[in-house]
């Protein structure tokens, strides 16, 4: 019995392991899962779509560090038949994890060479044409600023829960939490968070910030139609495109990330930083948002200079993450967009 015990384990390791388990049977005019050097390091990108002719559309994931080149192909399957859907495990994180092994650690100025770059090879790659830039969460900070810094790349900007000024924010969702633990009398969740320090600048900030969060899930201010992350572990653990070893560091380095990134976001702020934007900007709002208030985006949205045109497209049954809770109208959305851009 144990060596036929030993044989399933190595034979089960062996398909976690082996680059195989991505599936390319698809029925994709292009399917690839590769590694590019951006910026002197390497790093993976999944390029995924049903028509060459298809404009392509860059996604930038949240955390800092919160990689899921999956999470479009599930969430968002639709959008492969109109756009060619390029995913990206920034430096540090996802199948990216092997930055922090090589001294590669990201920064965010780093992260946003990292971004230039790929853009550049992308329109190097399809004949030059232009990007649609899809940002989410710190993802949206990456990509609004990159649209500002070289709007010449994109044809549109679509932040999904775009964050806007970290401070300000993360101000307003410890205020959430501990209203909406006073509100339930939840004795154990008013004793976490009355602790907290939502500048996020003493020594155990990381502790505490992940408190935060926790109380935010619980309370629907990260999904409006559940209270915790399950289903993004099932999704990661389900995906051909991670390994088993992928999927082990997968929350090392998520972590790591977070911890070495977020000190410089609590000094960003778009209002100071990107006044004005010379694309069109799409900003895509759940009503329910904590994480990234939506009464912050819209202020910003009232804010920002955009010659080309904005609009600010609210999803009433989501919270921050809007392609868990929204994905079809998502979807029609973004689908819109380009029709939009194309007229």
């Amino acid at each position: 019995m144990w060596p036929i015990a030993i044989t399933i384990v190595v034979v089960l390791i062996f398909c976690w392991f082996s680059p195989s388990r991505f599936n390319t049977s698809d029925d994709l005019m292009i399917n690839e899962l590769i590694e590019v050097e951006l910026n002197g390091s390497r790093q993976w990108i999944s390029i995924r779509g049903t028509n060459l002719s298809n404009p392509v559309l860059l996604f930038l994931h949240g955390g800092p560090g919160s990689a899921n080149i999956t999470k479009l192909r599930v969430q968002c399957p639709e959008l492969e038949d109109h756009f060619i859907v390029v995913n990206w495990d920034q430096r540090g994180a996802g199948k990216s994890y092997w930055a922090w092994l090589r001294g590669e650690h990201p920064t965010y100025a780093v992260l946003q060479l990292d971004t230039h770059e790929l853009v550049s090879y992308l329109r190097n790659r399809f004949n030059g044409q232009k990007i649609y830039l899809m940002g989410f969460s710190w993802g949206s900070v990456l990509g609004l600023q990159t649209v500002h810094d070289y709007p010449e790349d994109f044809v549109a900007y679509i932040g999904v829960s775009q964050e806007v000024d970290f401070q300000q924010a993360e101000q307003l969702s410890l205020a959430y939490v501990q209203q909406t633990a006073q509100r339930l009398n939840d004795p154990k969740a008013i004793d976490e968070l009355a602790s907290i320090n939502p500048t996020y600048q003493s020594e155990d900030w990381y502790d505490q910030l992940m408190r935060e969060r926790k109380w935010l899930t619980q309370y629907q201010g990260v999904y409006h139609t559940t209270n915790n992350f399950n289903h993004e572990a099932m999704m990661l653990l389900k995906a051909p495109e991670y390994s088993l070893l992928d999927f082990a560091a997968w929350p090392i380095s998520s972590a790591k990330s977070l911890q070495k990134i977020w000190p410089e976001l609590m000094q960003v702020s778009m209002f100071d930083d990107v006044p004005s934007v010379e694309v069109p900007l799409y900003f895509l709002v759940g009503a329910y948002d904590q994480n990234a208030p939506s009464t912050l985006t819209e202020s910003y949205y009232d804010f920002v200079n955009a010659p080309q045109g904005k609009q600010l497209i609210w999803f009433e049954e989501s919270a921050h993450d809007i392609f868990y809770d929204q994905p079809d109208l998502l979807v029609q959305t973004v689908i819109g967009i380009k029709e939009d851009c194309q007229e």
